[in-house]
């Protein structure tokens, strides 16, 4: 008999899953509840409003409620390179969609992505993709990010020969960088951006452009270059105090983190910030040792970055499960040093004031001081995109008053045959949304480089399927449900 209640994800016990980075907080779909789940879509598609990639997700549903989960693979493969990352870490707003929400439970769309993606080693068994013969084009792309990697990736499909530098010693961007990986293993990070790099793609670890390689040269060596160059640049606060080295920006840790290193730090951790960025900084703290560990925000819980939707709240249950604790409504305005180092934090309390239309802001009552000891802090406060790399053609380059790249509608920016997406770009943030700017800067660089008549459209990333995607919408259909 079917049933129309969500198949629950069984979860890792949060007192064993917090001792170390090797757990995923989330256990995979077995075959039975993978298809009990799957059967439960309606086939409506509603859900590709909000996916910024377009995926077919009903189409992918329907033939892992079939017990195919390699047609699965092959229908996510048509527009997203990254089933089994995005099948874990996505802000998945196509389920706070789905019609299914108050029916049951939405479709669990991003587990079933996962479910499908794990049951391969390789790719390229099921996809068995054809190599083009070279169609006499050259691209650089600069990031090896989500963007990047996709732009790479369906380029290489034509017959492009793509050159991708990156500074990093290892690819995948904020996917290697800022997620850890109790979130996202390396193993899958391997296995998909090996995958993409198998295709044919020359990679250039460790290579910096405007230090190691100018951006000069590249435009003169290539025809068309991609950007997918991420907000790697710390936004820190310049609190009084910050420049002890128990004080460090969210970005700097995480990355340390990922590529190895064992940070001490101590029993007692602060982050500022509300954000993913500073859930992730938390729980990460909490692996490493911390016994206490709080998320100090200036603003209320449901002003938080990326609330309100499911994802937010997930991410929100998980960290709560592993006992970090959430201080809302609060202004730190000094790092207390002894001997160099910080060991307290000095805050105020915030009221929210309302004016005009806006959001309230939140305004410090300095009445009274409160005083908590730490033995770090981690400021998980924003980032931002450093282009001194362009050289002279940095002066070519309009940026929106936010600082992104203005491009047109096909990802090209005010510099002719450079093309941006991904987090310097895209003010969504998030893995899926740089995935949908490379599938645009695909078709668009194909286009400045004249050669779609050489194209395969079978190998072409879909950039509407249905409708174009809609943020809002998917955040305020989670919202009307009462949930604020």
């Amino acid at each position: 008999m079917l049933s129309f209640e969500r198949v629950r994800i069984k979860k890792a016990d949060p007192d064993e899953r917090v001792k170390t980075f090797d757990i995923e907080p989330l256990d995979n779909y077995t075959d039975e509840e993978a298809i009990a789940e799957a059967s439960r879509c309606l086939g409506c598609n509603m859900c590709s409003a909000a996916c910024p990639a377009s995926l077919d997700i009903s189409g992918y549903i329907r033939s892992t409620a079939a017990g195919d989960p390699a047609q699965t693979v092959r229908i996510i493969m048509e527009t997203l390179p990254f089933p089994a990352i995005i099948g874990r870490v996505c802000t998945h707003m196509c389920e706070d969609i789905c019609v299914m929400y108050d029916g049951g439970g939405p479709i669990a769309i991003r587990h079933l992505k996962r479910y499908a993606a794990d049951k391969f080693d390789d790719y390229g068994e099921i996809l068995r993709p054809q190599k083009r013969k070279f169609i006499g084009k050259k691209v650089a792309v600069i990031g090896g990010g989500p963007a990047g990697l996709t732009v790479a990736y369906y380029l290489s499909l034509q017959g492009v020969k793509v050159t991708l530098f990156e500074e990093r010693p290892a690819l995948g961007g904020f996917m290697k960088t800022g997620i850890p990986r109790y979130r996202l293993p390396q193993s899958v990070l391997d296995k998909e951006i090996g995958y993409v790099v198998s295709r044919g793609v020359d990679v250039k670890l460790n290579t910096k452009v405007g230090r190691d390689i100018s951006f000069d040269q590249i435009m003169k060596e290539y025809d068309a270059v991609f950007l997918g160059v991420g907000n790697h640049k710390p936004r820190m606060t310049g609190t009084p105090g910050s420049d002890a080295p128990n004080v460090m920006h969210a970005t700097e840790f995480l990355e340390r983190v990922s590529f190895g290193e064992r940070i001490d730090v101590g029993d007692t951790v602060a982050v500022i910030g509300g954000g993913f960025t500073a859930n992730d900084s938390a729980r990460t703290s909490l692996r490493l040792g911390a016994k206490h560990v709080y998320i100090m925000y200036r603003r209320r819980d449901v002003d938080r970055p990326g609330y309100p939707s499911m994802n937010a709240d997930e991410e929100m249950d998980e960290a709560e499960e592993e006992k970090v604790e959430y201080v809302w409504e609060v202004t730190p305005f000094e790092y207390v040093k002894e001997n160099g180092r910080v060991v307290a934090m000095k805050y105020w309390m915030n009221e929210m004031v309302k004016e005009g239309k806006g959001r309230a802001k939140p305004v410090p009552i300095k009445d009274k001081v409160y005083t908590i000891k730490v033995d770090m802090v981690i400021e998980a406060t924003g980032q931002e995109t450093d282009y001194s790399f362009l050289g002279d053609y940095v002066k070519k380059l309009r940026l929106n008053p936010h600082g992104e790249p203005i491009v047109d509608q096909n990802g090209m920016t005010s510099i002719e045959g450079v093309f941006s997406g991904g987090d310097s770009t895209n003010p969504n943030r998030d893995l899926i949304s740089a995935v949908r700017d490379g599938d645009i800067a695909v078709q668009g660089i194909l286009k400045y480089l004249n050669v779609m008549d050489k194209v395969s459209y079978d190998d072409l990333p879909i950039l509407d399927r249905f409708k174009p995607y809609s943020y809002t919408a998917a955040q305020e259909a989670y919202a009307v449900r009462g949930l604020i």
